[in-house]
């Protein structure tokens, strides 16, 4: 019988390894440690440390091993107090909460926390139907959520209006969906666990490189479960055959613009959009790197710990890096530099973030450009490096050696998928011994984990109309006046401005798409297109006309009670509206589509015994004919009505007056 890794029993009984690695560890004995601990109070001089910290790992044992490691290196780097030190502070960091109303573990496993999540939604259940949707116990709730670092959704306005009673309700309805707590507690206790890896030291490339075990760990069995879900559930549009085949949400996540290949793909179309504007303008590439200051970074190089290091989190730094391009920004606009290109975040081995910029400006501007960056980059703590260089790298685009495009290329890669890199160098620390596609795994989970956004367009047209437009279909059905959706008769004028942009999205040319925008320059305000958005009332905003249905339709309120944020419809030109997104639909599992089937079924076989018994006769193909022609289509309230000056046009008088046209 093979015996088990030593990796393979951490994980298996994570409270045993942690004891044991541990349990050798003590104060030392030299004349100076015991002159020290005389001078201590009685408490801490007869203090039992070993049990102590066995209480702390019993407390948190499903993070007893990653505990009890940072502890021994804590130990190891520095002392036994320090360890002490640290190991009480991560204790309090994973215990959440107030003695007035408990403590949340954040240790415990994901069934536990749900079971949490169900708990305080039940209590704040409880105190709304006691006490009702009063602003009194909106502020008693929060300070309930506060407790437990959950900041409250902002009421829109004040309490004394109609329209934020609305909001207050579906706060408080907020407040007691277990799905709510779940979610905010998912995300705090993946923050915590993670910035007391690195805080631990035990995020670098020797150990683990961008995010620590358990918080991988932790993804990738919440993503094998969702993905079980996803797979049981089809999307079902509400007028469609129960028997055709329907996809399922798993197919259609793993085909959206936000999966690995596809956002991969959109990405380089768009920096070769990019790139392709510049050499039709004579514009010059620059190839910008940002580094943050060493008290961003938990370790050296080498793993060992870093004495700056102030605690500081991924997001701190990514605050820290948005300040100087906000700063940025303000010089640009006054100089008039107008820059345009893209910014790829990526994490260093240690978890600390730093910029990739790609930027295209006019050759005049390049010098203005970068020596504002370089001043901005290098204000914090300049004794810190001895060249710029640290802080702030650029590199002019040379088209003998490379496109702009490939510069950037394997940042892309490297954080989405992982395809054609052979190797992972971190700018920091080297060469990394991991697998680029985990790499690329481990850079999706930390930017998920830390809530920082890896890619940003700087300039260009939006990349959500072009993203709308796509949507329509390819070739004739995806015209634009075919989907006009006011009917409105189009000038030539309109047909152009409109074809031009859609034919440049759907052909995935990013820069035939900027020029028919208005460049790559332009400003919203004068962009071609808009984006359409369907507004939360119950005004029919395509015809004018009030909806009879309103209570039950997805755009009058939320499931809380409460209006919902305005949704995207289509695109608009002047006065031209195309709708892009058409119908609703359902989610069903596989066995709701089986009972819709048998009922199908059911119904069928019913009427044809109708039909074998005499008592149904089914119209002729003539007769079909000329009643759908009479009927008329209301898809605001999902519904026909017939045309009665059509139907009476045909028919003699002796038929209509035997009809019962309201039946």
């Amino acid at each position: 019988m093979n015996s088990l890794s030593n990796a393979q029993y951490a994980q298996i009984f994570p409270l045993n390894t942690a004891m044991n690695l541990t349990a050798n560890l003590h104060p030392a004995n030299t004349a100076k440690d015991v002159f020290e601990n005389l001078s201590k109070p009685m408490k801490e001089r007869f203090f039992d440390f070993e049990s102590w910290r066995n209480r702390i790992f019993e407390r948190h044992s499903n993070l007893a091993h990653m505990l009890s490691t940072g502890y021994f290196l804590a130990e190891k780097f520095n002392n036994l107090a320090e360890a002490n030190k640290r190991l009480k502070s991560a204790d309090t960091a994973l215990t959440l909460g107030s003695f007035e109303y408990g403590h949340i573990n954040l240790s415990c496993s994901d069934d536990e926390l749900c079971e949490i999540a169900e708990q305080k939604a039940r209590y704040c259940e409880l105190k709304i139907s006691k006490n009702g949707h009063t602003l009194s116990v909106f502020n008693i709730l929060v300070k309930y959520l506060n407790s437990f670092d959950i900041q409250e959704p902002e009421l829109v306005a004040p309490y004394c209006t109609h329209f934020s009673a609305d909001s207050l309700t579906g706060i408080l309805n907020r407040f007691a969906d277990p799905i709510f707590w779940r979610r905010k507690l998912r995300k705090i206790q993946a923050f915590t666990i993670e910035q007391l890896a690195r805080d631990l030291r035990l995020v670098h490339k020797k150990a683990s490189a961008y995010v620590s075990q358990p918080t991988i760990q932790n993804r990738r069995e919440r993503k094998r479960k969702s993905a079980e879900i996803m797979s049981d559930l089809f999307v079902v549009p509400n007028d469609a055959n129960p028997f055709d085949e329907f996809e399922t949400l798993q197919s259609i996540i793993e085909r959206s613009h936000t999966s690995g290949k596809q956002q991969a793909a959109e990405l380089m179309v768009r920096i070769r959009g990019f790139e392709e504007l510049a050499d039709m303008h004579g514009h010059r590439g620059e190839f910008y790197t940002l580094s943050a200051p060493s008290r961003f970074h938990a370790v050296h190089h080498t793993g060992r710990p870093n004495n700056k290091y102030d605690g500081s989190t991924p997001q701190d730094a990514q605050e820290y890096f948005n300040g100087i391009w906000k700063r940025a920004r303000a010089l640009f606009s006054k100089q008039n530099l107008r820059p345009y290109g893209f910014r790829v975040v990526e994490p260093h081995h240690d978890g600390c973030p730093h910029w990739h910029m790609l930027l295209f400006m006019e050759k005049g501007d390049a010098i203005q450009i970068r020596a504002i960056m370089k001043k901005l980059c290098t204000e914090d703590t300049p004794t810190e490096f001895k060249t710029s260089t640290t802080r702030f790298k650029a590199i002019t685009i040379n088209k003998s050696k490379g496109s702009a495009a490939g510069y950037i290329a394997k940042y892309i890669t490297k954080a989405v998928t992982g395809d054609s890199i052979d190797k992972v160098i971190c700018s920091q620390a080297g060469e990394m011994k991991i697998l680029p596609a985990d790499a690329a795994e481990r850079a999706s989970t930390w930017a998920s984990t830390f809530d920082i956004r890896r890619f940003q367009q700087i300039g260009g047209p939006s990349v959500t109309l072009w993203r709308e437009l796509r949507r329509l279909g390819q070739g004739d059905t995806g015209k634009c006046e075919v989907a006009n959706a006011m009917n409105t008769t189009l000038d030539t004028v309109s047909k152009y401005a409109l074809e031009k942009v859609r034919q440049a999205a759907d052909s995935s040319d990013w820069k035939a798409f900027c020029l028919a925008m208005g460049g790559v320059q332009v400003k919203r305000k004068d962009q071609t297109l808009r984006i359409h958005y369907q507004l939360p009332d119950i005004v029919d905003r395509i015809t004018g006309e009030i909806s009879r249905s309103e209570t039950k339709s997805p755009y009058f309120a939320t499931k809380y009670g409460d209006q919902p944020a305005n949704r995207i419809l289509g695109v608009a030109w002047d006065a031209v509206v195309v709708i892009t997104r058409r119908g609703t639909t359902q989610i069903l599992t596989e066995t709701d589509l089986r009972a819709q089937r048998k009922i199908m079924c059911g119904v069928s076989e019913q009427i044809q015994g109708w039909h074998d018994d005499g008592r149904l006769f089914a119209p002729s193909d003539e007769d079909m004919q000329f009643l759908e022609a009479c009927v008329l289509e209301d898809y605001q309230n999902m519904c026909l009505f017939m045309d009665y000056e059509a139907l009476a046009g045909n028919i003699s008088s002796d038929e209509v007056a035997s009809l019962d046209l309201c039946h």
